[in-house]
């Protein structure tokens, strides 16, 4: 198929997803980010769009039938990240319609077999049949949105989430661990409390407010690993899409699962080597325990007779090598629900090359446009 927008690392779509990934060739990307339309909320105005079947179920099997070739064009190491929210279940009928930057709102659509006002758990159904047609799932992400849109209804509190469900085809693939800032040292010392008195012989974050991370002692100057609840605002779009998540959003899952350098010949990612350093502190020492029982608390209190020995911060000492001799490429993000482009944008300012399919064309050149106008000098 003829790409709609092609340059160098760039190539955009304009087709129905599921006809264009039919084209690709098998395990041919490294990395999918994406968020599908949601049932029933908008209609875009264009024939064939995903989001407006009559049941949620038949749009599931549709929307999961598309990432049966996802799972196709994707490369064995590589992962698969899907942004979903939900939907409720109403009983008015399809007829009123709001237009709102150029897709209409859909008033609540009766779910079959569900009461009214019911939420549908839509985004756990769809990781359920995911699941069950072979996908791994490894995380649950909450999107946590502090400046979600205020909302007017009384009889339930109002949502501020929705969910990225991370997910692998392999058992083994392709991942770059992220960080993120230690917790507070008010919050150590709330564990401290937490622990009812047990301590250990080394020193450990809730002990004496040390900077260091118990997820992580292996590197304290880089923080902790990252939790799965992300705070991320939502942000204006003055373009004609409305469902426009932020950049922010799609940042940390193509920096985890993309690489950054590919094999031109067999593909493999070009993986980091980290070599010790021989600073911080090893807690491998894990027998040698004295027990004690303090006659005014009933838990019981360990102390550790360890060795203290250093070990474990890292250095980068280059990357590892297939062997082909063949080149290499920056790795490939595929978003079969491109809308504005967002992912295609972060995906160049990070290095990555990508993919971006859209059925429709207004919003292939909105993309085309956003990613013109940024320098290439942040590519």
């Amino acid at each position: 198929m003829k790409p709609y927008y092609e340059e160098e690392g760039v190539k955009i779509i304009n087709s129905d997803c599921l006809v264009a990934l039919k084209e690709m060739p098998d395990e041919s990307v490294d990395m999918v980010m994406t968020s599908p339309p949601y049932w029933a909320l908008r209609d875009y105005g264009v024939e064939g769009q995903l989001g407006l079947e009559p049941t949620f179920t038949e749009y599931i099997t549709k929307l999961c039938d598309i990432f049966d070739e996802v799972k196709r064009v994707l490369k064995k190491e590589g992962t698969c990240w899907v942004n979903m929210g939900d939907t409720y279940s109403g009983g008015v009928n399809n007829n009123d319609k709001k237009k709102v930057d150029g897709a209409k709102t859909i008033k609540p659509i009766k779910a079959v077999d569900v009461q009214d006002k019911c939420l549908l758990q839509i985004p756990s159904r769809f990781a359920i049949e995911m699941c069950n047609r072979g996908w791994i799932l490894r995380n649950e992400i909450i999107w946590h949105k502090p400046n979600c849109m205020p909302s007017s209804v009384k009889d339930r509190f109002t949502v501020d989430f929705e969910k990225v469900f991370f997910f692998t085809k392999s058992k083994k693939y392709y991942f770059e661990t992220q960080y993120e800032p230690f917790v507070e040292n008010s919050d150590m010392e709330y564990r401290k409390t937490l622990r009812c008195g047990r301590k250990y012989g080394v020193k450990r974050p809730y002990q004496d407010n040390q900077p260091l991370s118990y997820s992580n002692p292996a590197k304290p100057s880089q923080g902790r690993n990252k939790r799965a609840v992300w705070k991320i605002t939502t942000r204006p779009y003055s373009g004609a899409h409305f469902a426009t998540y932020p950049e922010a959003l799609c940042e940390t899952p193509i920096k985890a699962g993309c690489p950054d350098y590919v094999c031109k010949k067999c593909g493999k990612p070009r993986e980091k080597i980290l070599e010790s350093k021989g600073t911080g502190i090893d807690y491998s020492n894990k027998g040698n325990y004295e027990r004690e029982i303090p006659t005014d608390n009933p838990s019981t209190k360990f102390n550790r007779n360890a060795n203290k020995k250093l070990n474990a911060e890292y250095e980068f000492k280059g990357y590892t090598d297939c062997g082909c001799n063949a080149g290499w490429m920056s790795g490939v993000v595929l978003d079969p629900f491109f809308g504005a482009g967002t992912t295609g944008l972060v995906a160049k300012k990070l290095g990555r090359n990508y993919i971006g399919i859209e059925l429709n064309e207004e919003y292939c050149d909105i993309a085309i446009a956003r990613i013109k106008s940024i320098p290439k000098s942040l590519f």
